[in-house]
């Protein structure tokens, strides 16, 4: 399973809407655009950090001016089919709020009707989709549906959710962090519980979907999980994140190492919590975690830092110190943990410098500098995409970079919604017409050659997402 950082945070924003519920409570369409990106740009500070201040003090390159960037003309988009060593299935939604699903070679199949989806997560293998459903955003129910369209199911009802128990000011309980763990046929899901009024409070547990039979079960009880649970790349372990401390758990809920770090709170200037995301390492032995300042806007003196925890248990390490002057874009580790990419604001108007740091100390360098925003790394952990605006009153281009490489320009749109790498030079991404209501379109793009449409998406005030596995 793929999903991008925005995919997740788009389906909690949307849950978020629903903390002030009512019969006839509405969101502004008009207003999602600018609300999703200042709530992006305030939690992407979970995997974002700042600049140096290291223990180990990192060489610094030179102080980079604008990156030289060599533009590869972008091509028309075209229906052409993956080719081989390419096979992918993809799960998305349309602006309209229903379900598809979409494989090489195939037309794109709309899964669902009911235009009351709004967060999913596609099986390891492609066969199921695992989603969530809410009416007015307070009437939430879980689902699961194979990827031909059939055994729609219901696991997890509104009445289900009503009857979890919940603080006693609360109104409502509802589904968070969709997930499955890897390499098994059983979906993964936690709660929150919201109010008659802005806030929530994080039902810290753990549940379980049987892909097969749909029977829900609990792994860990309310207050024993995390707000945010990360699953080891083999499935074995979990990690559990909450507020102030991230904890390990085999993931049969046996052999806890609790507390393997902690931290202060992080004044986020938003509704919603700070929550570490921590990365772990392909062989399940370590993680690495980005801890924020407590305050980056008001005290942009205090460091942030870079940590690493065994995931055998025992006390954390910390690797790198960071400033982050402003709440900024932030950074993110490489998916190999070797790499930093991070931002560092450089005066009043908008401008940073993204600075690609080793995690050893050995070296910063000033790779790009402009008005900025973090994307995501490529699958090969020393190439990394970003956008940049241009001069004034232009639009918003997307670059990929790469350590010892000079940045070229993708083919993708000037402002793709999202954007998520999928193998070798092949990604994918959301694009739209830019009409009221707009119209999506998916992509497969390629360094240097044609984006490929995969599906043309139907008009809506929503969010379109998609997760994919191959």
């Amino acid at each position: 399973m793929n999903k991008t950082f925005l995919t997740a945070l788009t389906g909690f924003f949307f849950l978020l809407a629903g903390c002030s519920p009512s019969p006839t409570s509405q969101i502004d369409p008009n207003q999602l655009s600018t609300i999703a990106a200042e709530t992006v740009d305030a939690a992407l500070a979970a995997t974002r950090t700042a600049a140096p201040v290291a223990e180990n003090t990192p060489t610094q390159a030179s102080s980079a001016t604008q990156a030289v960037l060599i533009t590869a003309t972008p091509q028309p988009a075209t229906a052409v089919p993956v080719g081989p060593g390419m096979d992918l299935q993809i799960a998305f939604t349309d602006g309209q709020g229903n379900l598809w699903y979409w494989k090489s070679g195939n037309d794109p199949l709309q899964l669902t009707h009911s235009s009351d989806v709004y967060d999913f997560a596609l099986s390891p293998d492609g066969s199921m989709v695992f989603f969530s459903r809410a009416v007015d955003f307070v009437a939430n129910s879980l689902w699961l549906i194979n990827n031909d369209g059939s055994g729609e199911r219901e696991v997890m009802s509104p009445a289900d959710f009503d009857g979890l128990p919940r603080p006693a000011q609360s109104i409502g309980t509802a589904p968070t962090q969709l997930g499955w763990i890897p390499n098994k046929p059983i979906a993964a899901f936690s709660t929150v519980h919201y109010f008659n009024g802005p806030g929530f409070i994080a039902g810290d547990d753990l549940r379980l979907v049987d892909g097969a039979t749909g029977l829900v079960s609990t792994l860990l009880e309310p207050g024993k999980g995390g707000g945010m649970y990360y699953y080891s790349p083999d499935g074995s372990q979990i990690a559990l994140v909450t507020p102030n401390q991230i904890d390990l758990i085999n993931s049969d809920g046996s052999n806890r190492r609790s507390a393997v770090l902690n931290y202060d709170n992080v004044l986020m200037y938003t509704e919603s919590p700070f929550y570490a995301q921590p990365v772990w390492s392909a062989d399940g032995t370590k993680l690495r975690v980005i801890l924020l300042a407590p305050d980056r806007l008001g005290k942009p003196e205090d460091p942030s830092s870079v940590w690493e925890i065994p995931a055998a248990g025992g006390k954390a390490v910390k690797l790198l110190d960071f400033h982050l002057n402003g709440l900024g874009p932030g950074a993110s580790i490489s998916p190999n943990l070797l790499r930093l990419a991070y931002f560092q604001n450089v005066n009043t108007g908008g401008q940073q410098d993204l600075h690609i740091a080793n995690l050893d100390g050995s070296q910063d360098q000033v790779y790009a500098s402009g008005s900025l925003n973090w994307v995501t790394w490529a699958d090969d952990p020393k190439r990394f995409v970003w956008t940049q605006y241009g001069e004034v009153g232009s639009g918003r281009q997307t670059f990929l970079g790469g350590v010892g490489q000079d940045p070229i320009r993708l083919g993708a749109p000037q402002a793709p919604l999202d954007l998520a790498w999928v193998k070798g030079d092949h990604f994918l991404f959301l694009n739209n017409d830019g009409a009221t209501p707009p119209a999506w379109s998916l992509y497969l793009g390629t360094v240097g050659g044609p984006n490929q449409l995969v599906a043309d998406l139907p008009a809506g005030n929503g969010f379109p997402k998609f997760e994919f596995v191959r």
